[in-house]
């Protein structure tokens, strides 16, 4: 494989809000040693129906590959690899910062920058969130590196075409 062809590729599922569906996806993907960057599953407006979103690096090969395989399982309604430049992607963070008096005024001019939320201060420690994409969410984390970064909760890829 050619891996100046490698890109990132945003698969939007449409399933079947059954048992055992989002196992039967990964499995797909573990079969064929295809590695899945992230996973976001949730259920749609229609409760009947889940909407998940892979992350997969690959060549278009790959991505053409796998999304035939996906359309072959049962539950799966459609599958749509989203074109980047016409879908709005986002991510969501939680980050939790050692604080103390002497950095705490940093911390929160650090997220005022990003127009993140402080959603928990306690006297050692902040916890901010920040929505945006995941080159606005690495520049987020690199400048809190510094203060001691405690813990980092982060979703995969969430996309929806505009």
């Amino acid at each position: 494989m050619s891996y100046s062809n490698e890109k990132e590729y945003v698969l939007s599922v449409l399933a079947k809000n059954t048992p055992g569906v989002l196992l039967r996806i990964s499995g797909l993907f573990s079969r064929r040693c295809y590695n899945i960057l992230s996973i976001v599953a949730a259920q749609t407006e229609n409760t009947e129906y889940s909407r998940i979103l892979i992350v997969v690096s690959g060549d278009d090969r790959i991505v053409r590959q796998v999304d035939k395989q996906l359309c072959k399982l049962v539950d799966i309604e459609e599958v749509t690899v989203l074109d980047r430049e016409q879908a709005v992607v986002r991510e969501h963070l939680l980050i939790k910062v050692a604080r103390n008096q002497q950095n705490s005024e940093k911390l929160v001019s650090i997220a005022n920058v990003f127009h993140a939320n402080i959603l928990n201060v306690q006297e050692d420690s902040m916890i901010m969130e920040l929505t945006g994409d995941a080159t606005t969410l690495n520049s987020f984390i690199e400048l809190y590196n510094p203060y001691h970064v405690l813990q980092i909760l982060r979703t995969g890829a969430m996309a929806m075409m505009k």
